[in-house]
């Protein structure tokens, strides 16, 4: 309140009538009114800085969450490149056994054709043996059906 009584001090020096020094007095205390107080801008400032303070507490709290989320998803990638290698363990037993089911295969396959073969040696001789004994029966038939000597 100092400033308005050095003003109107001022304006008096100068020989400014009484009742306009009132005015200038009065409107400046109006207008003074609507700016803020050192008490007030001191009030604002503790505030602002609380809320700063508030601010910071949770960025930390975010911070130290996210670092929380960062080290879980490390975990799970680590968990991801353990599965992957499961995986490619997996991927190597089912070229063992797929190279073990293939010499399987081929060893079957000889197998059958030897089987087969056998087979095939075996009918030749039996219809050979067959295909002789039917032959002889059959001269044996002409030749008793013809009444000739059997020999």
């Amino acid at each position: 309140m100092e400033t308005p009584f050095a003003v109107y001090d001022a304006l008096s020096a100068i020989n400014v009538p009484p009742e306009k020094v009132r005015v200038v007095v009065q409107s400046m205390e109006r207008d003074m009114a609507l700016f803020a107080t050192r008490s007030q801008f001191g009030a604002l400032d503790q505030h602002t800085a609380g809320r700063f303070d508030l601010l910071h507490a949770e960025m930390d709290t975010f911070r130290e969450r996210f670092e929380q989320i960062d080290r879980r998803f490390e975990q799970i990638d680590r968990r991801f490149e353990q599965v992957d290698r499961r995986f490619e363990q997996m991927d190597k037993r089912f070229d063992i056994a797929d190279q073990r089911l293939s010499e399987v295969a081929r060893h079957l396959e000889q197998r059958l054709s030897e089987t087969a073969r056998q087979i095939e040696q075996r009918l030749t001789v039996r219809l050979g043996s067959f295909l002789a004994v039917a032959t002889a029966v059959t001269a044996t038939l002409v030749v008793l059906l013809r009444g000739g000597p059997v020999s």
